[in-house]
């Protein structure tokens, strides 16, 4: 039996330019929403940070074997994301289109995180063959169960409004909730002591390195909050109804997405952000330590004031996105980032209160991307079911994740590659001025260099609010009328 949702929309005074009452979510509503992303945000955060050291240090096994592993894993994103998303497009069942693969992920996502994060005991009695086939298995199905729950969480959040700004309010409070995961996970390994005593593994094991424990209670965690999280996501959320459902052809649909220039731009620029993001954060425990001078234990603490920093400008950018439009106020935050990247060299051996406070400030420009960006990917939406004529809501969030995860990848590697290849030695036990100059260079200028092109393409970004309604108006339009006319047709026929 499926839930009512009474109460899940409630009507404002606020209206459009065509007087056409704007509706607004609920509360409950849009905090049962956004709490799902606590549990996938928990568990994103040691996959990037700790599962690369756990498998190398604590289940033995080659450093770049682990690194290979993991991109194999990640790689084959790239075809089963549009899968996903083409499937959840195109399911009638009537639980739902978005829910039924948000339910289906759930126990896969679940089972991978259980065999990743809680190893049995008796790997370390096996073969590093049999080891490393462990890790490609399992990392494999976390993958697939994280992107069975993701895109079509994502195609949801972008059906739930038809509203410019209410869009921005959905994505807003998701993307808290997802810093709050983040949260979550950085500071477990705080409270264990980032795993400075030594923990012993269960019977059979041998003595562990540092990890066993944190990644015990991490994966603890993740267990315990994903299938709360998807029982309150289930009563508290409804799936709008599907409008139309007309399937095209495979090579129309390709053409519409690749000839959708706002599509183009949103996704080129997505993938500059996060090259640029990803590569500073790849970098960043190397600059704070070696570059700016600070103690491991300063470095942690600015860590952490970026990631409350984002957390408390969250909601300024929900504002900014209605205030300014969602472009202007992502293009100004990611200008307001690069001014203080090009200040960082300056406050090298000033201390840690300048620093902190400079990442305090970076922290408020990484906040916006995660606030403004999937919001403007649902006006891009509505967009492409107006050439299309089909919901792809799914099919396009996941071409998005795909920038994403594409970004991200090439951010890393680019940066890791370049300081190494200048002369920059992580593992050096004493830094040249060479090598600090070269950190400290690459640090300051890669996410600038990639923000640069990404601002220019989102500035004057073509759909705007009024740009938004008139695509949402003519959609309704062409729908009473395929309705009207099929009325006609069924009442001729009788």
């Amino acid at each position: 039996m499926r839930p009512t949702f009474r109460g899940a929309y409630q009507p404002v005074q606020r209206v459009t330019s065509d007087s056409k009452p704007v509706t607004r979510l609920s509360w409950a509503t849009l905090l049962g929403f956004g709490q799902m992303a606590v549990p996938l945000a928990t568990a994103g955060l040691p996959i990037a940070v700790f599962v690369t050291k756990f498998y190398a240090s604590d289940i033995h096994l080659k450093l770049e074997v682990v690194g290979i592993i993991l991109f194999l894993a990640r790689i084959t994103d790239f075809i089963v994301d549009p899968i996903i998303g083409y499937v959840s497009d195109r399911t009638t069942w009537g639980f739902g289109r978005r829910r039924t693969w948000v339910f289906l992920g759930a126990p896969i996502f679940v089972l991978g995180v259980y065999m990743l994060f809680l190893p049995p005991a008796l790997l370390m009695q096996q073969s590093e063959r049999a080891r490393e086939i462990y890790l490609l298995v399992w990392i494999s199905v976390f993958y697939l169960g994280w992107t069975m729950i993701t895109i079509p969480y994502g195609a949801w959040g972008a059906e739930l409004s038809e509203d410019y700004n209410e869009r921005s309010r959905i994505t807003g409070v998701r993307e808290i909730f997802t810093l709050v995961g983040l949260a979550l996970a950085g500071s477990i390994p705080v409270l264990l002591g980032s795993g400075a005593t030594e923990a012993t593994a269960t019977v059979g094991a041998r003595a562990a390195g540092n990890l066993w424990e944190v990644m015990a209670v991490l994966g603890v965690a993740i267990l315990v909050l994903t299938p709360i999280g998807a029982t309150i996501l289930y009563f508290s959320t409804p799936e709008p109804p599907v409008k139309e459902m007309e399937h095209i052809p495979v090579w129309r649909a390709v053409k519409a997405a690749a000839t959708n220039w706002p599509f183009m731009r949103l996704f080129a620029s997505i993938i500059g952000i996060r090259m640029g993001s990803r590569g500073a954060e790849s970098l960043l425990l190397f600059y704070l330590v070696d570059a700016a001078g600070l103690a491991q234990s300063q470095a942690s603490k600015s860590l952490l004031a970026l990631l409350v920093a984002s957390i408390f400008f969250a909601p300024f950018w929900i504002w900014a996105g209605q205030a300014w439009t969602k472009h202007r106020a992502l293009s100004i935050a990611m200008m307001g980032g690069i001014l203080v990247f090009a200040v960082l060299p300056g406050l090298r051996g000033m201390g840690f209160w300048p620093n902190i406070l400079a990442f305090a400030a970076l922290g408020a420009a990484f906040s916006a991307p995660f606030t403004l960006g999937q919001s403007m990917a649902a006006d891009v939406v509505d967009l492409d079911s107006l050439r299309t004529r089909q919901p792809r809501a799914g099919l396009l969030i996941s071409f998005f994740g795909i920038a994403i995860k594409g970004g991200d990848m090439l951010g890393v590697v680019l940066a890791l590659t370049f300081v190494g290849y200048l002369g920059y030695v992580p593992s050096a036990p004493v830094k040249t001025h060479h090598a600090i100059q070269v950190l400290s260079a690459v640090y300051v200028m890669f996410p600038i260099i990639f923000w640069i092109p990404a601002i220019a393409l989102i500035w004057n970004f073509p759909i705007t609010p009024a740009v938004q309604r008139r695509i949402r108006a003519l959609i309704e339009k062409r729908i009473k009328l395929e309705h009207s006319g099929k009325l006609r047709r069924s009442s001729g026929k009788t």
